[in-house]
């Protein structure tokens, strides 16, 4: 029975054999490789898409199409909030650098508890340079919590009064 059929080794010698013999060409756009005769007409096709650039899929979208989640889904970024904000600066530089100087701190308190010493330093202040200050009470807040505060802090009548400044 297993002599009538060839088995998938053998057909795959024969394949190259034969694709030995025909002649194979690369093509100099996307450097996949076809057979002489058919290599002309996919470089003529593979240059006219190279200049063109494909859509990325977007799986959620497709599978919402036609349904009520797509509706929803319209309504939501017509109204997106984050489409006005700008995007971050990256202040890692920062955040690094104070994150030594505190663990410096640290260890200067740890040396002065081993030493057997009650009179430790006062901390210093932590600083976060994203944090918007509210121009109403002087409290500071991440940028998008300071969208949603300052509004409904500019009607507040019965404020109670501003944080106390720390010393530095």
């Amino acid at each position: 029975d297993s002599d009538d059929h060839p088995s998938a080794e053998m057909l795959y010698m024969q394949s190259a054999s034969a694709a030995e013999q025909e002649g194979f060409g690369q093509c100099s756009f996307c450097k996949r490789k076809f057979l002489c005769t058919r290599l002309e007409k996919h470089m003529s096709i593979c240059g006219k898409n190279q200049d063109s650039k494909r859509k990325v899929f977007d799986s959620s979208k497709a599978r919402a199409r036609g349904t009520e989640l797509e509706q929803y889904q319209q309504r939501k970024s017509s109204r997106s909030p984050q489409s006005k904000t700008p995007p971050r600066k990256n202040n890692w530089k920062q955040k690094h650098e104070a994150l030594i100087h505190i663990i410096s701190q640290a260890r200067q308190v740890q040396q002065i508890l081993a030493k057997g010493g009650k009179d430790l330093p006062p901390l210093p202040p932590i600083e976060n340079t994203d944090y918007v200050a509210c121009t109403y009470c002087g409290r500071k807040f991440a940028p998008r919590a300071a969208e949603r505060h300052i509004p409904k802090c500019k009607n507040i009548k019965n404020r109670p009064p501003p944080p106390p400044q720390r010393r530095r």
